[in-house]
């Protein structure tokens, strides 16, 4: 599972009342939902429909976890490949449940497996690893890694049928990403239209604020103090951050990533961060996870095959952890804001870095 703990730094202004329309007040919120701190900015005509809005999405949230949770033994994802093992059959799922495991089985396809939510019995594995700090018995990778792929399950309509016993779903590169999206769906159900909402750095943003072209979102950088390397302005889309700055282990003296190559079945050993801006939050995250796994040129190219898809990539030159030299791959959007001195100016990189920019 990847957990979207870089966060995105975002900073909200005063609103402004234009004539003839009701006033907005911003309204702030913040719980704990999937695993993760979801935090509600959102701009209101008064308090009670703010707190309507906030109750909604939370809502929303418990449902979707009690959905795709694969820490809960009753979610609906764990018992559909309990049943598949035992029963063999295909097994009916809920809309929400279809929509994300046919969005899985696309980016599987689109990333040429680096995103593939069926890794879930090697990241247990690797889970074990990082509990007592030894690598996994190559005999039981090996088993696991049979268990990872597409070929290994089918979706038919409402209808999933896994093809292969022990297949487990992972959808923590694309639930959050989803449930985003379903918040918003639920704050314009209300008519609350300016509305940014963060779970656990993932980002998804509706109408600008008052009198503001957009949210002022921060993008990370490598460094460990969480500071932003700059800042963009965004309405309307969504942004997602992956990267191990602060989920790693170390066995043998190897620094390992919480995230896994499915590819592989290893976990990876450099050292990156990758933002994606996406229309959507189920597209960025999924892509997100892909890109991180991906080689620079790779996530470049996919992201120029895809609408309105933007990627940043920061990462240490040639995956040596001992230096601090490191290389910036970016599509189009991101080049303006990628001089060496605005990054050094911008408090997320010292400047005894070197920078070196690929296009």
């Amino acid at each position: 599972m990847r957990f979207n703990l870089f966060i995105l730094f975002f900073f909200l202004f005063s609103s402004f009342v234009a004539a003839n329309e009701p006033e907005c007040n911003r309204f702030e919120f913040l719980e704990s939902k999937m695993g993760v701190p979801v935090r509600i900015v959102l701009f209101a005509e008064n308090e009670a429909l703010a707190q309507q809005g906030a109750d909604a999405v939370y809502r929303r949230f418990d449902e979707l976890n009690a959905i795709m949770s694969d820490y809960d033994p009753e979610s609906e994802i764990v018992q559909l490949c309990r049943k598949s093992d035992s029963e063999n059959r295909a097994i009916f799922v809920s809309p929400e449940l279809q929509t994300v495991l046919t969005a899985s089985r696309a980016f599987n396809e689109l990333s040429e497996g680096a995103f593939d939510i069926t890794v879930s019995p090697v990241v247990k594995l690797w889970r074990r690893s990082r509990m007592f700090k030894t690598l996994p018995p190559s005999a039981n990778l090996e088993r696991a890694k049979e268990l990872v792929g597409n070929n290994n399950w089918t979706i038919s309509d409402n209808q999933v049928r896994i093809l292969k016993k022990g297949v487990r779903f992972d959808l923590g590169g694309i639930a959050k990403g989803f449930a985003l999206d379903e918040a918003l769906k639920v704050l314009e159900d209300l008519g609350i239209n300016s509305v940014l909402v963060d779970a656990g750095g993932d980002v998804r943003v509706g109408n600008s604020p008052p009198d503001k072209e957009g949210w002022t979102i921060g993008i990370a950088s490598l460094d460990d103090d969480a500071k932003p390397a700059f800042y963009i302005s965004l309405k309307n889309a969504a942004v997602a951050t992956s990267g191990d700055t602060f989920q790693f282990f170390e066995i043998d003296s190897v620094r390992y990533s919480h995230i896994i190559d499915p590819r592989s079945g290893e976990p990876l050993t450099g050292h990156s961060v990758i933002s994606v801006i996406a229309p959507n939050a189920i597209t960025a995250d999924a892509l997100a996870s892909a890109m991180n796994v991906l080689e620079p040129e790779k996530s470049l190219s996919l992201a120029e095959k895809l609408d309105q898809v933007e990627v940043l990539i920061f990462r240490l030159k040639n995956n040596e952890l001992s230096t601090t030299d490191f290389e910036v791959y970016s599509t189009d959007f991101f080049h303006s804001y990628l001089s060496d001195k605005n990054i050094e100016e911008s408090n997320g990189i010292e400047n005894n870095r070197s920078v070196e920019i690929t296009p």
